[in-house]
Protein backbone atom coordinates (compact mmCIF):
# COMPACT_ATOMS: atom_id res chain seq x y z
CA UNK A 1 0.00 0.00 0.00
CA UNK A 2 1.15 3.05 -0.87
CA UNK A 3 2.14 5.59 1.63
CA UNK A 4 3.09 9.36 2.03
CA UNK A 5 4.27 11.50 5.11
CA UNK A 6 5.57 15.49 4.44
CA UNK A 7 9.27 15.07 6.54
CA UNK A 8 10.89 18.13 7.06
CA UNK A 9 14.48 18.21 6.69
CA UNK A 10 17.57 20.81 6.48
CA UNK A 11 17.46 21.32 3.00
CA UNK A 12 13.97 22.13 2.70
CA UNK A 13 10.44 19.71 2.22
CA UNK A 14 10.29 16.35 0.73
CA UNK A 15 7.11 14.43 -0.33
CA UNK A 16 7.37 11.05 -0.14
CA UNK A 17 5.71 7.68 -0.64
CA UNK A 18 6.60 4.03 -1.07
CA UNK A 19 5.65 4.40 -5.09
CA UNK A 20 7.21 8.13 -6.15
CA UNK A 21 9.19 10.94 -4.62
CA UNK A 22 8.65 14.32 -5.38
CA UNK A 23 11.72 16.94 -4.20
CA UNK A 24 11.75 20.24 -4.30
CA UNK A 25 13.62 20.37 -7.82
CA UNK A 26 10.14 18.36 -9.48
CA UNK A 27 8.21 21.24 -7.75
CA UNK A 28 10.11 24.03 -9.83
CA UNK A 29 11.23 24.97 -6.34
CA UNK A 30 15.31 25.94 -6.47
CA UNK A 31 17.46 27.96 -3.72
CA UNK A 32 18.69 27.08 -0.63
CA UNK A 33 15.96 26.37 2.12
CA UNK A 34 16.20 29.85 3.43
CA UNK A 35 14.02 30.68 0.29
CA UNK A 36 11.96 27.63 -0.13
CA UNK A 37 9.59 29.14 2.31
CA UNK A 38 8.90 31.78 0.17
CA UNK A 39 7.78 28.65 -2.47
CA UNK A 40 6.11 26.25 -0.29
CA UNK A 41 5.84 26.78 2.95
CA UNK A 42 2.37 28.59 2.61
CA UNK A 43 -1.07 27.15 3.68
CA UNK A 44 -2.04 26.82 0.14
CA UNK A 45 0.98 24.79 -0.82
CA UNK A 46 1.41 22.23 2.04
CA UNK A 47 -2.66 21.88 2.28
CA UNK A 48 -2.78 21.24 -1.98
CA UNK A 49 -0.11 18.43 -1.65
CA UNK A 50 -1.35 16.95 0.94
CA UNK A 51 -4.81 16.64 -0.31
CA UNK A 52 -3.45 15.29 -3.42
CA UNK A 53 -1.67 12.50 -1.49
CA UNK A 54 -5.08 11.39 0.62
CA UNK A 55 -6.46 11.72 -2.93
CA UNK A 56 -4.43 9.37 -4.47
CA UNK A 57 -4.31 6.81 -2.05
CA UNK A 58 -8.67 6.99 -1.56
CA UNK A 59 -8.33 6.13 -5.20
CA UNK A 60 -6.35 3.17 -4.56
CA UNK A 61 -7.66 2.14 -1.91
CA UNK A 62 -11.29 2.56 -3.95
CA UNK A 63 -9.38 0.37 -7.12
CA UNK A 64 -8.07 -2.71 -5.34
CA UNK A 65 -10.18 -2.91 -1.92
CA UNK A 66 -8.10 -5.83 -0.23
CA UNK A 67 -7.60 -5.97 3.58
CA UNK A 68 -3.86 -5.22 2.90
CA UNK A 69 -5.43 -1.81 2.08
CA UNK A 70 -7.27 -0.71 5.72
CA UNK A 71 -9.82 1.26 3.90
CA UNK A 72 -12.08 1.35 6.56
CA UNK A 73 -13.47 4.18 8.70
CA UNK A 74 -10.67 4.26 11.36
CA UNK A 75 -8.26 4.08 8.96
CA UNK A 76 -9.91 7.00 7.07
CA UNK A 77 -10.23 8.75 10.22
CA UNK A 78 -6.70 8.39 10.71
CA UNK A 79 -5.75 9.62 7.44
CA UNK A 80 -7.98 12.98 8.12
CA UNK A 81 -6.44 13.31 11.75
CA UNK A 82 -2.73 13.57 9.34
CA UNK A 83 -4.15 15.94 7.33
CA UNK A 84 -4.99 17.82 10.20
CA UNK A 85 -1.61 17.22 11.84
CA UNK A 86 -0.52 18.29 8.20
CA UNK A 87 -2.53 21.53 8.31
CA UNK A 88 -1.42 22.79 12.20
CA UNK A 89 2.39 21.89 11.11
CA UNK A 90 2.54 23.93 8.13
CA UNK A 91 0.24 27.03 10.00
CA UNK A 92 2.95 26.73 12.68
CA UNK A 93 6.07 26.25 10.29
CA UNK A 94 4.87 28.69 8.14
CA UNK A 95 4.31 31.48 10.69
CA UNK A 96 8.07 31.09 12.25
CA UNK A 97 9.88 30.51 8.48
CA UNK A 98 7.99 33.72 7.11
CA UNK A 99 9.67 35.96 9.60
CA UNK A 100 12.60 35.26 7.93
CA UNK A 101 15.83 35.08 8.98
CA UNK A 102 16.51 35.69 12.92
CA UNK A 103 18.55 39.09 13.34
CA UNK A 104 20.42 39.58 16.42
CA UNK A 105 19.15 42.73 18.26
CA UNK A 106 21.43 46.06 17.39
CA UNK A 107 22.84 47.31 20.59
CA UNK A 108 22.31 51.26 20.65
CA UNK A 109 26.13 52.88 20.71
CA UNK A 110 26.64 54.82 24.11
CA UNK A 111 24.79 58.46 23.87
CA UNK A 112 27.62 61.12 23.17
CA UNK A 113 28.69 62.52 26.39
CA UNK A 114 27.64 66.33 26.98
CA UNK A 115 29.64 68.93 27.84
CA UNK A 116 30.31 70.89 31.11
CA UNK A 117 32.38 73.60 29.92
CA UNK A 118 33.18 76.62 32.61
CA UNK A 119 34.48 79.71 31.24
CA UNK A 120 36.95 82.16 33.20
CA UNK A 121 37.67 85.44 32.78
CA UNK A 122 41.14 85.63 34.53
CA UNK A 123 44.14 84.00 32.80
CA UNK A 124 45.54 83.06 36.14
CA UNK A 125 41.90 81.37 37.14
CA UNK A 126 42.58 78.59 33.85
CA UNK A 127 45.20 76.58 35.42
CA UNK A 128 43.32 76.29 38.77
CA UNK A 129 40.15 75.60 35.90
CA UNK A 130 41.95 73.23 34.47
CA UNK A 131 42.38 70.87 37.88
CA UNK A 132 39.26 71.42 38.68
CA UNK A 133 37.61 69.99 35.79
CA UNK A 134 40.27 67.31 35.93
CA UNK A 135 38.81 66.59 39.54
CA UNK A 136 35.13 66.62 38.41
CA UNK A 137 35.38 64.29 36.18
CA UNK A 138 36.60 61.88 38.21
CA UNK A 139 33.63 62.70 40.93
CA UNK A 140 31.44 62.11 38.35
CA UNK A 141 32.20 58.44 37.85
CA UNK A 142 28.95 57.89 35.62
CA UNK A 143 31.30 59.73 32.59
CA UNK A 144 27.87 61.42 31.35
CA UNK A 145 29.67 65.10 31.10
CA UNK A 146 32.84 66.10 29.34
CA UNK A 147 34.28 68.47 31.74
CA UNK A 148 36.54 71.48 30.48
CA UNK A 149 37.21 74.83 30.59
CA UNK A 150 37.96 77.92 28.50
CA UNK A 151 39.34 81.29 29.15
CA UNK A 152 37.04 84.30 28.06
CA UNK A 153 38.93 87.66 26.87
CA UNK A 154 36.96 89.60 30.47
CA UNK A 155 33.54 88.79 32.09
CA UNK A 156 31.33 89.67 29.62
CA UNK A 157 32.54 87.75 27.07
CA UNK A 158 31.63 84.57 29.52
CA UNK A 159 28.48 85.65 29.89
CA UNK A 160 28.04 85.75 25.65
CA UNK A 161 29.04 82.70 25.25
CA UNK A 162 27.19 80.86 28.01
CA UNK A 163 24.20 82.40 26.32
CA UNK A 164 25.40 81.64 22.67
CA UNK A 165 25.82 77.99 24.25
CA UNK A 166 29.10 77.72 23.41
CA UNK A 167 29.85 77.11 27.04
CA UNK A 168 27.40 76.16 29.75
CA UNK A 169 28.87 77.32 33.02
CA UNK A 170 30.20 80.31 34.71
CA UNK A 171 31.18 81.45 38.27
CA UNK A 172 30.52 85.19 38.55
CA UNK A 173 31.28 88.16 41.79
CA UNK A 174 28.00 89.05 43.21
CA UNK A 175 28.50 92.87 41.14
CA UNK A 176 27.78 91.29 37.87
CA UNK A 177 24.87 89.03 38.34
CA UNK A 178 22.33 91.34 37.46
CA UNK A 179 24.42 92.28 33.90
CA UNK A 180 24.37 88.64 33.83
CA UNK A 181 20.49 87.95 34.08
CA UNK A 182 18.89 91.23 32.92
CA UNK A 183 21.47 91.96 29.52
CA UNK A 184 22.41 88.08 28.45
CA UNK A 185 19.01 86.12 30.29
CA UNK A 186 21.34 83.58 32.03
CA UNK A 187 20.39 82.32 36.02
CA UNK A 188 21.34 81.44 39.07
CA UNK A 189 21.90 77.82 40.23
CA UNK A 190 24.68 77.47 42.73
CA UNK A 191 26.10 80.22 45.51
CA UNK A 192 28.68 79.69 47.71
CA UNK A 193 28.86 79.50 51.63
CA UNK A 194 30.68 79.96 54.37
CA UNK A 195 32.24 78.80 57.39
CA UNK A 196 29.85 81.70 59.18
CA UNK A 197 26.69 79.06 57.77
CA UNK A 198 24.89 82.15 55.59
CA UNK A 199 23.29 81.22 52.37
CA UNK A 200 23.17 82.80 49.14
CA UNK A 201 24.25 86.44 50.68
CA UNK A 202 27.23 88.14 52.99
CA UNK A 203 27.34 91.15 54.42
CA UNK A 204 29.90 93.98 54.09
CA UNK A 205 31.17 95.02 56.76
CA UNK A 206 33.76 97.69 58.16
CA UNK A 207 36.84 96.45 60.10
CA UNK A 208 38.92 98.13 62.53
CA UNK A 209 41.20 97.63 65.43
CA UNK A 210 39.05 98.36 68.78
CA UNK A 211 41.15 101.03 70.24
CA UNK A 212 40.46 102.77 67.53
CA UNK A 213 36.72 102.95 67.28
CA UNK A 214 35.24 106.54 67.03
CA UNK A 215 32.56 108.03 68.65
CA UNK A 216 30.20 108.70 65.78
CA UNK A 217 30.48 107.17 62.09
CA UNK A 218 31.17 111.34 60.62
CA UNK A 219 34.35 111.11 62.86
CA UNK A 220 35.81 108.78 60.28
CA UNK A 221 36.50 112.00 58.20
CA UNK A 222 39.93 112.49 57.33
CA UNK A 223 40.75 108.63 58.64
CA UNK A 224 42.29 106.20 56.18
CA UNK A 225 40.09 103.73 54.11
CA UNK A 226 41.25 99.88 52.45
CA UNK A 227 38.93 98.30 50.59
CA UNK A 228 38.42 94.96 48.72
CA UNK A 229 39.08 96.90 45.47
CA UNK A 230 37.37 99.96 43.53
CA UNK A 231 33.32 98.87 42.59
CA UNK A 232 33.52 95.55 44.46
CA UNK A 233 30.18 94.80 46.43
CA UNK A 234 31.61 94.60 49.63
CA UNK A 235 34.56 96.75 49.29
CA UNK A 236 33.37 99.49 47.34
CA UNK A 237 29.51 99.64 46.42
CA UNK A 238 27.76 98.69 49.54
CA UNK A 239 29.83 101.05 52.05
CA UNK A 240 30.03 103.78 50.33
CA UNK A 241 26.51 104.21 48.88
CA UNK A 242 25.37 103.10 52.86
CA UNK A 243 27.48 106.58 53.78
CA UNK A 244 26.41 108.72 50.91
CA UNK A 245 22.86 107.35 51.87
CA UNK A 246 23.46 107.96 55.53
CA UNK A 247 24.64 111.91 54.27
CA UNK A 248 27.88 110.76 56.28
CA UNK A 249 29.85 111.23 53.02
CA UNK A 250 29.20 114.48 50.47
CA UNK A 251 28.64 114.42 47.28
CA UNK A 252 31.92 116.15 45.50
CA UNK A 253 31.90 116.36 41.69
CA UNK A 254 34.19 118.94 40.62
CA UNK A 255 36.67 117.60 38.41
CA UNK A 256 36.52 115.07 35.44
CA UNK A 257 37.24 111.82 37.89
CA UNK A 258 34.25 109.86 38.41
CA UNK A 259 31.96 111.36 41.15
CA UNK A 260 32.31 108.63 43.68
CA UNK A 261 36.26 108.42 43.91
CA UNK A 262 36.50 112.21 44.49
CA UNK A 263 33.94 111.54 46.63
CA UNK A 264 35.69 109.02 48.46
CA UNK A 265 39.04 111.15 48.10
CA UNK A 266 37.06 114.26 49.52
CA UNK A 267 36.49 112.14 52.54
CA UNK A 268 39.20 110.35 53.35
CA UNK A 269 42.76 111.18 53.63
CA UNK A 270 43.90 108.42 52.44
CA UNK A 271 42.54 105.15 50.43
CA UNK A 272 43.24 101.90 48.79
CA UNK A 273 40.74 100.71 46.11
CA UNK A 274 43.03 99.23 43.66
CA UNK A 275 41.26 97.85 40.18
CA UNK A 276 42.29 96.54 36.61
CA UNK A 277 41.71 99.58 35.14
CA UNK A 278 44.56 102.64 36.41
CA UNK A 279 41.25 105.33 35.88
CA UNK A 280 39.81 103.48 38.68
CA UNK A 281 42.65 102.95 40.86
CA UNK A 282 42.54 104.66 44.43
CA UNK A 283 46.07 103.99 45.09
CA UNK A 284 46.75 106.90 48.39
CA UNK A 285 47.23 104.33 51.12
CA UNK A 286 48.17 100.51 49.30
CA UNK A 287 51.16 99.24 49.47
CA UNK A 288 52.15 100.32 46.20
CA UNK A 289 51.06 104.09 46.34
CA UNK A 290 51.29 104.69 42.87
CA UNK A 291 50.05 102.70 39.76
CA UNK A 292 48.16 99.74 41.94
CA UNK A 293 46.76 96.95 40.35
CA UNK A 294 44.60 93.93 41.52
CA UNK A 295 48.14 92.38 42.66
CA UNK A 296 48.72 94.57 45.42
CA UNK A 297 48.93 93.84 48.73
CA UNK A 298 45.94 95.57 50.50
CA UNK A 299 43.67 94.33 47.08
CA UNK A 300 40.83 92.06 47.74
CA UNK A 301 38.74 90.88 50.98
CA UNK A 302 41.84 89.58 52.82
CA UNK A 303 44.11 92.17 51.60
CA UNK A 304 41.99 95.42 53.38
CA UNK A 305 42.53 93.47 56.10
CA UNK A 306 46.02 93.01 55.79
CA UNK A 307 46.20 97.22 54.96
CA UNK A 308 44.31 97.71 58.87
CA UNK A 309 46.98 94.75 60.52
CA UNK A 310 50.17 96.71 59.27
CA UNK A 311 49.08 100.04 59.87
CA UNK A 312 48.21 101.42 56.48
CA UNK A 313 44.47 101.83 57.13
CA UNK A 314 42.34 102.32 59.85
CA UNK A 315 39.22 100.74 58.38
CA UNK A 316 39.15 97.31 56.07
CA UNK A 317 36.17 97.77 54.09
CA UNK A 318 35.43 93.86 53.05
CA UNK A 319 33.38 90.51 53.67
CA UNK A 320 32.60 89.86 57.11
CA UNK A 321 33.88 86.31 57.31
CA UNK A 322 37.43 87.95 57.39
CA UNK A 323 38.39 89.34 60.50
CA UNK A 324 37.57 85.74 62.20
CA UNK A 325 39.07 83.74 59.83
CA UNK A 326 42.61 85.80 59.47
CA UNK A 327 43.32 86.87 62.80
CA UNK A 328 45.58 85.66 64.82
CA UNK A 329 44.57 81.79 65.72
CA UNK A 330 42.14 82.02 62.87
CA UNK A 331 41.89 79.20 60.40
CA UNK A 332 43.32 81.62 57.42
CA UNK A 333 46.25 83.25 59.87
CA UNK A 334 48.49 84.93 57.76
CA UNK A 335 52.31 85.69 58.84
CA UNK A 336 51.39 89.81 58.57
CA UNK A 337 53.34 91.94 60.35
CA UNK A 338 50.83 92.95 63.67
CA UNK A 339 48.45 90.43 63.21
CA UNK A 340 46.66 90.21 66.80
CA UNK A 341 43.57 88.31 68.48
CA UNK A 342 40.57 88.47 66.85
CA UNK A 343 39.05 89.99 70.16
CA UNK A 344 41.31 93.00 69.37
CA UNK A 345 38.91 93.55 66.15
CA UNK A 346 35.69 95.44 66.09
CA UNK A 347 32.63 95.81 63.11
CA UNK A 348 32.38 99.65 62.18
CA UNK A 349 28.44 99.87 61.95
CA UNK A 350 26.94 101.41 58.67
CA UNK A 351 23.40 102.79 59.51
CA UNK A 352 24.70 106.36 61.30
CA UNK A 353 22.46 105.41 64.41
CA UNK A 354 22.93 103.47 66.95
CA UNK A 355 26.06 101.26 68.06
CA UNK A 356 28.87 103.18 66.07
CA UNK A 357 31.06 99.63 66.54
CA UNK A 358 30.34 95.97 67.92
CA UNK A 359 31.87 92.58 68.14
CA UNK A 360 33.17 90.96 65.19
CA UNK A 361 30.35 88.36 65.40
CA UNK A 362 27.59 91.17 65.26
CA UNK A 363 27.70 91.41 61.54
CA UNK A 364 23.92 90.25 60.85
CA UNK A 365 22.90 93.84 62.84
CA UNK A 366 26.44 95.77 62.27
CA UNK A 367 27.04 96.20 58.54
CA UNK A 368 26.76 98.29 55.29
CA UNK A 369 24.31 95.60 53.53
CA UNK A 370 24.48 92.29 52.01
CA UNK A 371 25.43 91.29 48.35
CA UNK A 372 25.25 87.26 46.88
CA UNK A 373 28.08 86.12 47.06
CA UNK A 374 30.04 84.03 44.11
CA UNK A 375 27.09 82.62 41.95
CA UNK A 376 27.38 79.58 39.28
CA UNK A 377 25.01 80.81 36.65
CA UNK A 378 23.92 78.88 33.14
CA UNK A 379 21.48 79.90 30.25
CA UNK A 380 18.24 80.69 31.04
CA UNK A 381 17.16 77.58 29.01
CA UNK A 382 19.49 75.04 30.07
CA UNK A 383 17.84 71.68 30.79
CA UNK A 384 16.29 71.42 34.56
CA UNK A 385 18.02 67.60 34.56
CA UNK A 386 20.93 69.18 33.44
CA UNK A 387 21.14 71.51 36.05
CA UNK A 388 19.77 68.81 38.75
CA UNK A 389 22.97 66.23 37.64
CA UNK A 390 25.22 69.55 38.04
CA UNK A 391 23.76 70.20 41.28
CA UNK A 392 24.55 66.49 42.29
CA UNK A 393 28.06 65.92 41.37
CA UNK A 394 29.06 69.82 43.13
CA UNK A 395 27.16 68.43 46.10
CA UNK A 396 29.82 65.03 46.18
CA UNK A 397 32.37 67.98 45.44
CA UNK A 398 31.81 69.43 48.61
CA UNK A 399 32.78 66.32 50.56
CA UNK A 400 36.09 65.46 47.97
CA UNK A 401 39.01 66.18 49.66
CA UNK A 402 41.04 66.77 46.51
CA UNK A 403 38.47 69.15 45.43
CA UNK A 404 38.06 71.08 49.52
CA UNK A 405 41.68 71.34 49.28
CA UNK A 406 41.74 73.22 46.08
CA UNK A 407 38.94 75.53 47.16
CA UNK A 408 38.01 76.03 50.53
CA UNK A 409 40.58 74.54 52.78
CA UNK A 410 42.34 77.87 53.25
CA UNK A 411 44.73 77.51 50.63
CA UNK A 412 42.67 79.53 47.67
CA UNK A 413 44.45 82.48 48.94
CA UNK A 414 44.17 84.07 45.88
CA UNK A 415 40.58 83.69 45.38
CA UNK A 416 40.61 81.86 41.89
CA UNK A 417 37.16 80.93 40.45
CA UNK A 418 35.49 80.82 44.24
CA UNK A 419 35.91 83.85 46.87
CA UNK A 420 39.37 82.87 49.25
CA UNK A 421 36.57 82.43 52.54
CA UNK A 422 34.54 79.92 50.41
CA UNK A 423 33.93 76.67 52.41
CA UNK A 424 31.29 75.18 49.64
CA UNK A 425 28.74 75.89 47.03
CA UNK A 426 25.16 75.54 47.80
CA UNK A 427 22.13 74.87 45.47
CA UNK A 428 19.81 77.68 44.71
CA UNK A 429 16.40 77.66 43.10
CA UNK A 430 15.58 80.95 43.21
CA UNK A 431 15.42 84.46 40.98
CA UNK A 432 18.62 86.61 40.32
CA UNK A 433 16.42 89.64 41.21
CA UNK A 434 16.12 87.76 44.68
CA UNK A 435 20.11 87.63 45.04
CA UNK A 436 20.57 91.09 44.21
CA UNK A 437 18.09 93.24 45.69
CA UNK A 438 20.21 94.91 48.38
CA UNK A 439 23.31 95.69 45.77
CA UNK A 440 20.91 97.33 43.08
CA UNK A 441 19.83 99.36 45.61
CA UNK A 442 23.74 100.34 46.41
CA UNK A 443 24.47 100.53 42.78
CA UNK A 444 21.57 102.93 42.09
CA UNK A 445 22.71 105.63 44.67
CA UNK A 446 26.48 105.17 43.22
CA UNK A 447 24.60 106.04 39.92
CA UNK A 448 23.19 109.00 40.99
CA UNK A 449 26.33 110.17 42.48
CA UNK A 450 28.54 109.80 39.21
CA UNK A 451 25.54 111.23 37.27
CA UNK A 452 25.63 114.27 39.24
CA UNK A 453 27.19 117.15 36.65
CA UNK A 454 30.41 118.79 37.34
CA UNK A 455 29.88 121.81 39.66
CA UNK A 456 30.93 125.20 38.28
CA UNK A 457 31.29 126.80 41.45
CA UNK A 458 35.12 126.46 42.18
CA UNK A 459 35.33 128.21 38.98
CA UNK A 460 33.28 130.76 39.17
CA UNK A 461 34.58 131.88 42.69
CA UNK A 462 38.05 132.06 40.91
CA UNK A 463 36.90 133.99 37.98
CA UNK A 464 34.97 136.20 40.75
CA UNK A 465 38.55 136.33 42.34
CA UNK A 466 40.56 137.33 39.25
CA UNK A 467 37.87 140.60 37.97
CA UNK A 468 37.70 141.45 41.65
CA UNK A 469 41.65 141.98 41.96
CA UNK A 470 41.68 143.63 38.75
CA UNK A 471 39.17 146.07 39.19
CA UNK A 472 41.20 146.70 42.60
CA UNK A 473 44.69 147.10 40.82
CA UNK A 474 42.84 149.65 38.31
CA UNK A 475 41.13 151.82 40.72
CA UNK A 476 44.25 152.45 42.98
CA UNK A 477 46.11 153.41 39.71
CA UNK A 478 43.40 155.78 38.64
CA UNK A 479 43.85 157.31 42.21
CA UNK A 480 47.56 157.63 41.73
CA UNK A 481 46.86 159.26 38.86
Amino acid sequence: MPHAWVSILDEGIWLETWDWTWRRTELGISGEAANIKQHLLTLEDITFWTLALNRERSLHCSLAPTSSCSCSCATMGASRAGLGFFLVASLFVSSVWGQGPVTPPVTAPPAAAASWTWCVSDAADKTVCDQMTALLATIETSGAHRHSCVLGTNVEDCMKKINAGTVQIGVFDGSFIDQAATTYSLKPIRTEGSSAGTDNQYYAVGIMKKSACPGKLADMKGKRSCHSGYGRSAGWTLPIAAMVDAKIIPVVSQTAQKNDIESVAAFFSKTCAASATPETSVCTACKTTAGCTTADDFYDYEGAFRGVVEGACDVAFTKFTIPAEYSLGGPKAQAWTGLEAPSAYSLLCGSGTGPVCADISSYATCNFGSAPPHTIMVAGTYPQTEINAFNAVMDMANSNAEFNDLFFSGKNTGGAIFSSDATKTLGYNGTATALTTSINKARATLKAVNDTPTSTNGASSIAKGGVLAIVSVVVSLCMLW
